[in-house]
């Protein structure tokens, strides 16, 4: 709220007139002034025109006494006719520009508080009511200015401090004006409009760092505000989002509590209780949380798309959450205009990601995007996070394309602009919704063709999204109405693989950690894919196979505790349960991989780069193919790498199996024989034969745009 200059007592005689002779009828009125009498000084300044109808002197102080009493318009009269015999008179000229601020006829005062500070430049309240105008009128940057004049020429001015933060913040200057805000307080312990404007720029401060995800600095801010309110619900849950951000779960698991406490129906925060709550392995509440959400108009809208994946195995479902997400984080611009082709020369394709950098994408895709023939496409890569670690993997994926953005710094219709520079026939979002994704840059239409591929083993549910890349196994014939994309099936698994990929030398299990002589059954899924009906299958599973273990990778400490305590609920001594460390390679992971003797994998969320990753390392996947995209994925795998007796159908038929499979060690090794005969020549593993597929792909969406087939 700005502070204006009628909220201030005695407003209008901030300059006042010239000092008069001891008694005179001037001093009188002044004296009436000073005590907030209006009714005498204006019948004492009626008297004095009575006298002398052109007194200048009495008509300046009838129009202090009249605006005092409330009857600005008179006041107001009254200075014109006296700037009609003293067009200079400073005093009036500033009292006069006050009125007209404070009947809202601001460009009118703003003349006068000009020709005032022509005048006489060093009067502070007068560059104050003037700031107060010119941001009444939104001319912010002429605003920021005067009020910043004014307090050069009195600090202590605390309105002032006031509506320069209101100023900052109007200019999304959020933390000058913090400052500003706090300046007034410090000046003013109970300057309430300060207070209010503090703590609402605080969480919009908040909102603003969380956004460009500067996340120590926006939880700084959203601590800050609630110390003012804490009963703002909606803070305490976005200071919930940026501790699940800096995946300090526990944290914000109080957080999201917090602010259902305060505010039972918010969806935003029951959201993010199930989030921590499957993140971090703590199941108790998830049941509950999830049944609120489902109970409630349009709860699971809340629910993040990729949370949906490992609690549903329903594509009706899944397809309702993206495309709630999709409406309510994008606003679509009108498609933009893109050049007209004539059908010749290369097709530019761009790859957009954050993961081009040391990680899963990036080493699924490295092979693809080497054997891309150049003498047809034009292969740009697209970086929305840098590689700040400078990866091994990122620097051979820049040597691998031919054009490399870096577009952090740009805003999303920037981004999309670059793009269309460069002329770019097919853009492809390897994120859909995973961690530093940006739909916006699709929604502007950053390319005339635009796919969904990889990242994301789903629908996006977005108008703007053309197609999706997928094959027969992971979207079965029949379930394409579940896809708001159009289904391209690739001719075996949609997963690329790199055939180069360096696999180390194997440790000791010692050196892993492992018992020298334990069944080990391997699941190095992350922690939201695991879940309670597949962790009892597990934990049975040890029960019946004495000396066993389960190798997990290394998780967050909080679910890993978790998983220890769920373990001992069931009768499975925690430390059969054994977490792999991080390693500094892939090459050195995939070594150690070789050790496990099967791969368990999770449901409905199954393994995707993971499965491959014990494939290529030998190691059969036991898997749970359900209904899902997400829930199909190592099914797609075992068939292309030639195992499909590993796919089941079922969670009992899932357990029967993985008890059968570890009942038989000579089953496990004719799997593993079978693995190491196949790998060489599987569809899996065939990036070369992979990458012309996937360019037949590429070619046909591209070949439908010349032909003008837009896809609806």
């Amino acid at each position: 709220m700005m502070h204006t200059p009628q909220d201030q007592p005695n407003s209008f005689h901030p300059f006042p007139m010239l000092a008069s002779a001891p008694k005179s009828p001037q001093q009188r009125v002044d004296a009436a002034l000073a005590q907030g009498d209006s009714s005498l000084a204006e019948r004492l300044c009626r008297q004095m025109l009575t006298r002398n109808a052109n007194d200048a002197d009495a008509r300046a102080r009838l129009g202090l006494a009249l605006a005092l009493s409330g009857r600005t318009e008179a006041a107001i009269e009254q200075w014109q006719q006296v700037l009609r015999a003293r067009p200079r008179d400073f005093s009036t000229l500033v009292n006069l520009g006050a009125a007209l601020s404070q009947r809202g006829r601001h460009d009118a005062a703003i003349t006068h508080l000009h020709a005032a500070l022509a005048i006489d430049a060093s009067q502070a309240q007068a560059h104050y009511i003037l700031g107060n105008s010119l941001l009444a009128t939104q001319d912010i940057e002429g605003a920021i200015s005067s009020l910043r004049h004014a307090l050069a020429l009195d600090a202590r001015l605390s309105p002032a401090h006031n509506n320069l933060g209101v100023a900052y913040r109007r200019a999304g200057r959020l933390a000058q004006a913090c400052s500003e805000f706090a300046a007034a307080i410090a000046l003013d312990p109970n300057f309430a409009d300060a207070h209010n404007n503090l703590a609402d720029t605080l969480y919009a401060h908040g909102v603003a760092l969380h956004r460009a995800r500067e996340l120590p600095e926006a939880l700084i801010a959203y601590d800050r505000m609630l110390a003012m309110r804490p009963e703002a619900a909606d803070a305490w849950r976005d200071r919930g989002r940026a501790l699940e951000s800096l995946q300090r779960l526990d944290s914000a698991l109080a957080s999201y509590q917090r602010a259902v406490q305060l505010k039972p129906d918010d969806l935003g925060a029951l959201a993010g209780i199930l989030s921590c709550c499957v993140r971090s392995c703590f199941w108790a509440p998830v049941a509950e949380t999830l049944r609120r959400l489902r109970d409630a108009a349009s709860g699971l809208d809340a629910l993040h798309p990729f949370l949906a994946l490992s609690i549903s195995d329903v594509p009706a479902e899944q397809q309702l959450i993206s495309a709630a997400r999709a409406r309510a984080s994008i606003q679509v611009p009108a498609p933009a205009n893109h050049p007209a082709l004539d059908g010749c020369g290369r097709i530019r394709l761009a790859y957009v990601s954050s993961d081009l950098r040391d990680h899963a994408i990036s080493h699924l895709l490295i092979g693809v995007l080497e054997r891309h023939d150049r003498d047809r496409y034009e292969v740009h890569a697209v970086a929305l996070q840098p590689d700040t670690e400078h990866s091994e993997i990122g620097s051979r994926l820049r040597r691998a394309v031919q054009h490399y953005h870096d577009v952090t710094a740009l805003s999303d219709a920037a981004a999309a602009q670059r793009m269309r520079d460069c002329g770019i026939d097919v853009a492809v979002d390897l994120n859909g919704y995973t961690t530093g994704s940006r739909p916006g840059i699709f929604a502007h239409r950053a390319a005339p063709v635009q796919v969904n591929y990889l990242g994301y083993a789903g629908t996006l549910g977005a108008p703007y999204m053309d197609y999706l890349i997928a094959d027969d196994v992971v979207i079965p014939a029949g379930q394409e109405r579940w896809y708001s994309e159009q289904v391209v099936r690739l001719p075996h698994c949609y997963l690329p693989n790199d055939d180069r990929r360096e696999i180390g030398p194997a440790p000791s299990r010692a050196l892993a950690g492992l018992p020298p002589d334990a069944l080990v059954l391997c699941a190095f899924s992350n922690a939201y894919k695991i879940n309670p009906p597949v962790f009892d299958i597990w934990m049975r599973l040890l029960r019946e196979r004495p000396g066993s273990v389960l190798w997990l990778r290394g998780i967050a400490p909080e679910a890993c505790a978790n998983l220890r305590r769920e373990a001992e609920s069931r009768g499975v001594d925690a430390a059969r349960l054994v977490f792999a460390p991080q390693v500094a390679s892939m090459a050195e992971h995939l070594g150690r991989q070789g050790l496990a003797d099967l791969y368990l994998d999770t449901y409905p969320y199954t393994a995707h780069s993971t499965a491959c990753d014990a494939l290529w390392a030998g190691v059969p996947v036991l898997t749970c193919a359900g209904e899902s995209f997400a829930s199909r994925v190592a099914a797609s795998a075992l068939t292309a790498v030639g195992l499909p007796e590993l796919i089941t159908h079922s969670l009992p038929e899932y357990e029967r199996l993985a008890l059968e499979l570890t009942g038989q060690p000579g089953a496990l090794r004719e799997l593993r024989a079978r693995l190491a005969q196949n790998r060489p020549s599987a569809p899996l593993f065939d990036t070369q034969g992979y990458t012309r597929a996937l360019e037949h792909a590429y070619d046909s969406m591209h070949q439908r745009r010349l032909r003008g087939e837009w896809i609806d």
